[in-house]
Order: structure tokens, then C-alpha cells, then sequence
């Protein structure tokens, strides 16, 4: 079980608040093993600093993110398909996320945890983000109902489709898997996210 510190930090979003939730927990003796994994995975997610404030870091998790959403198309394009795989696959080894997937069993259950934390970053700032529920060049806002549509149909197409369309399942296996909880704890009355396969059938 979670102490408070760590229940915390897996809700927090901003990295330098995570670091100082993460900081206490380690200065208070907690779970020391997997503290250590955490601060691993927190040093390699955010080892960058961030461009647009240099206090802050940037996110590698959600920057792949971001790579795969903007490629989730590429798949039916001539060229697009090789140079999307190469793409993602440069921002995928930037993360680390294979390393621990191939770990021992703590560092295989903390990377899925952080990947799902990812997941459920993204969603939630795009629903507090206006821009991401505007039309028309942000005159109008859309219906909550159109906003849930709209994030259940980029949460399919960006973790889900395109992983299948590109070869790339298990390299993105932790992605896909995180995007498939997150949707059935946010949208308990839908019918679980099917893979592109069986949909076909």
C-alpha cells in the first residue's frame, strides 16, 4: 500500500512537485527499494529541462506520447510509414521505458505504474485544456459529451490503433495496456477499448 507521500506523487503531475513528494518519501525511510526504481525512472523521464521554463523539466513520457499522436495517421501514407516507426522508436528508447520493462519484477510493476500515470496525465490535461475542447478556431467550446468523444477517440487512435497499424504492439505494449485501464476506470459504462483486430472481425 501507498504511503500518503507516494499516493501523492503518482496524482501529481508537475515533475519538481513529484521530485519533492518522491525526496520525502526517501528522507523518511520509506520503501527504499522501490523509492530507489522511482527515483530511476523520475531522472530518466525528466532529464531534460524545460523549454519553456527552465525550473521545470520536460516530460519524455509525454513527449512519445506526442510523437505517437502525431503520427497515428502515417500508416496509409506512402513514406509515412517507415519514417513514423523511426520516429517513435528514437523517442521510445529516449524514455527508458524498455530498460525497466526488462527488469526485474518491481522495476517491470513501477514502470507501468509511471507509464499509466503518463496515460492519465495526458487526459487529464486535455480536459482542463480549452484549446483541446474548442471548435472553430476556439469561438466555441464543445459539449462535455463531445469532449469525452473526441479523448476516447484520440485515446484508441494514439495507444491503441496505432501501435496495430504500425507492427509496433509490443514495443508500445505498455502504452496500449495503460491506455486500455485508464479507459475502462474513466468510462466504466463503455464497452472495454477492442483491439484493431477484432474489430475487424
Amino acid at each position: 500500500m501507498d504511503t500518503p507521500a507516494i499516493a501523492s506523487y503518482y496524482k501529481e503531475i508537475e515533475p519538481m512537485k513529484r521530485k519533492a513528494l518522491l525526496d520525502q518519501s526517501i528522507a523518511e525511510g520509506e520503501d527504499p527499494e522501490a523509492n530507489e526504481i522511482r527515483k530511476r525512472i523520475w531522472e530518466t523521464r525528466y532529464r531534460d529541462k524545460s523549454a519553456a521554463d527552465p525550473q521545470s523539466r520536460a516530460d519524455r513520457f509525454l513527449g512519445l506520447w506526442m510523437v505517437m499522436e502525431f503520427n497515428r495517421n502515417a500508416s496509409g501514407k506512402v513514406f509515412g510509414r517507415s519514417r513514423a516507426k523511426k520516429e517513435i522508436r528514437k523517442e521510445l528508447e529516449k524514455t527508458g521505458i524498455s530498460e525497466f520493462a526488462n527488469g526485474s519484477a518491481l522495476e517491470k510493476s513501477l514502470i507501468y505504474r509511471e507509464v499509466f500515470h503518463m496515460v492519465k496525465a495526458y487526459s487529464e490535461l486535455c480536459e482542463t485544456d480549452k484549446s483541446y475542447g474548442s471548435t472553430l478556431f476556439g469561438i466555441f467550446t464543445m459539449k462535455n459529451q463531445d469532449l469525452t468523444a473526441k479523448l476516447k477517440a484520440d485515446i484508441y487512435d494514439t495507444a491503441i490503433r496505432l501501435p496495430y497499424d504500425l507492427e509496433l504492439n509490443d514495443e508500445l505494449a505498455l502504452v496500449t495496456r495503460a491506455a486500455k485501464e485508464l479507459f475502462e476506470l474513466k468510462f466504466p459504462e463503455e464497452l472495454p477499448l477492442a483491439d484493431p483486430a477484432e474489430r475487424k472481425k
